[in-house]
């Protein structure tokens, strides 16, 4: 049978090529009694007509065939010479139209056929510059023919030429007749003006692809997520809403309720950001576990702490680990000062840890004795401080914030010497420097009140060159200064101190009585403003009233 077809399939092409043949002929020598001019003339047309029904019907290689051999003889038949140029685009064979079309251009450099063939080919030959600059030529002839503006559109886009590729989409839009096509158009147009960071055209054209398809999903997220980018969070809000009213898809509607969670967190509106998670709950495929997880967490952060806990306990029983869960339990037993609660949870971790969770685990508690320490302290009831600082350094002794608590204690207690020590053990230990501006200026303090006044320099100079606008730190250099009479020094310390921290209350009550000397109205001022602040602020008070006395008088 497979024979059989190959012979049939053969004896066709040799029957065609045979036609071929006999056609040449009869076109080239009929009417041997006409004039040369006469006969050329009937083979023209003869052939022109042939070529164009061949070419119809997709006969490629016969329209090469009998082109080519006419064209031996008569070269300057341009129309024939376009469907050669046609045949060999459709056959691929790309260089040879390109070849033709070079011929003809030079005799017709304005055939807008040969025109769209020859960009064509330099479409498939990804030779895209040429490609443009042919159909840019092709646009400035026809500027309202569709597939011409829609491919010369596609060629900028191809190229990254954004704001020529939004250009001719706006064209193209404008030739449009059905919606859909409009619809499509306006939705590249948006993603375009998107990477080219033109936010209102994105918007317009989103917005005019939703006043023809109001609910198509892809588009409104596409919409979503454009508001979001540009931190429009009421917005996007109630755009997520509206889609709520026509989306069913799990998948859609699970990143609906996901991204409206999200939004609700970064507006800190964690009532509704509850609400949405527990319809999340409800939506195939949400990660339950993790979305009561978040809920435990924001009733956390609406100091609802005591719900969140219950949640979180019923969590830690569900999981076969557990580790993180129980983590954000003690961490909420710890903002409820349930410190013991809080040592429950970590012990019973640790005898479960792996060695990597261990040493987060020691880390934690070692966080943990510390901030019972300063509960205590805040209480009054230093020997438990003491107590939960020397229990902090079993899980990390090199953690400077168990010293900088003891100097802390020690300076509330006068223990001036002790807590200079301990300062200093915080500073050494503080390798990173993350607190050293805090540990100075308690140094400082400490020195200032043994009458170390060379030492209380010293901290706050290095204090200052590690923090030059650290506030507390001007300030007290504007009272060392003070003390020494350096007014001006002073003057200039308090200012900046007032400048980087508006509402440091003593710098601005001390540069007032620097000003009552020589500037009362400014005194005046800023014993005003101290009492706008601090209405109970005794010293303010009666200053400004000695002042308003004694110009009375």
């Amino acid at each position: 049978m497979t024979d059989t077809n190959i012979i049939i399939i053969i004896t066709a092409f040799v029957v065609a090529i045979a036609a071929i043949y006999i056609l040449y002929s009869i076109i080239l020598f009929q009417g041997g009694s006409s004039k040369r001019g006469d006969e050329l003339q009937l083979s023209t047309k003869n052939i022109l007509d042939q070529v164009e029904v061949l070419f119809d019907k997709k006969e490629y290689s016969l329209v090469q065939l009998l082109a080519t051999k006419y064209l031996d003889r008569v070269p300057s038949h341009v129309d024939v010479r376009i469907y050669l140029a046609k045949a060999y685009y459709e056959d691929k064979k790309y260089n040879q139209a390109i070849r033709q079309c070079s011929i003809i251009l030079k005799k017709k450099p304005n055939s807008l056929d040969t025109r769209k063939v020859l960009g064509n080919c330099y479409i498939k030959k990804q030779a895209l510059g040429k490609a443009i600059k042919e159909y840019e030529f092709l646009f400035e002839h026809q500027k309202n023919d569709k597939e011409i503006v829609r491919t010369l559109a596609q060629l900028y886009r191809d190229t990254d030429q954004l704001y020529s590729a939004i250009n001719a989409y706006e064209v193209l839009s404008d030739l449009l007749d059905l919606e859909e096509d409009i619809a499509d158009v306006q939705s590249i147009l948006a993603e375009l003006n998107e990477e080219a960071h033109d936010y209102p055209a994105a918007f317009e054209a989103y917005k005019r692809r939703l006043g023809i398809y109001p609910n198509d999903v892809d588009t409104n997220r596409k919409l979503t997520e454009l508001y979001i980018k540009i931190k429009n969070y009421p917005v996007a809000i109630e755009t997520l809403l509206y889609m709520l009213s026509f989306v069913t898809d799990a998948k859609t509607l699970l990143w609906v309720y996901e991204t409206l969670v999200t939004l609700y967190v970064e507006s800190e509106d964690y009532d509704k950001a509850i609400e949405y998670s527990e319809k999340l709950l409800d939506v195939q495929g949400s990660d339950k576990f993790k979305v009561r997880n978040d809920i435990a967490t924001f009733n956390i952060k609406l100091k609802r702490v005591g719900e969140g806990i219950e949640i979180l306990e019923d969590l830690a029983m569900m999981s076969q680990n557990g580790f993180d869960v129980t983590l954000e339990l003690a961490d909420a037993y710890i903002q409820q000062k349930n410190y013991d609660k809080a040592l429950e949870k970590y012990t019973l971790l640790m005898d479960k840890a792996t060695q990597r969770e261990a040493k987060t685990v020691n880390l934690l508690l070692c966080e943990l004795y510390i901030k019972w320490a300063m509960d205590m302290a805040e209480q009054g009831k230093f020997d438990e401080s003491y107590e939960n600082l020397k229990n902090a350094t079993q899980y990390n002794a090199i953690n400077p914030e168990i010293y900088y608590n003891v100097a802390k204690n020690n300076y509330t207690q006068k223990n001036f010497t002790s807590c200079v020590e301990a300062v200093n053990k915080a500073i050494e230990y503080d390798k990173q420097n993350d607190y050293k501006a805090k540990y100075l200026l308690l140094l400082s303090e400490a020195h200032h009140q043994l009458g170390n006044f060379f030492e209380e320099k010293k901290a706050l100079t290095d204090l200052l060159k590690f923090d030059e606008k650290n506030p507390h730190g001007l300030y007290r250099v504007g009272l060392m200064y003070a003390a020494q009479h350096d007014f001006k020094n002073a003057e200039e310390a308090f200012k900046k101190a007032i400048m980087y921290n508006p509402e440091l209350i003593q710098a601005k009550y001390n540069l007032a009585l620097l000003y009552e000397n020589n500037n009362r109205d400014k005194a005046k001022e800023l014993y005003m403003e101290v009492l706008e602040q601090d209405p109970s602020f005794e010293e303010a008070k009666n200053a400004l009233a000695d002042l308003s006395t004694s110009d009375f008088f």
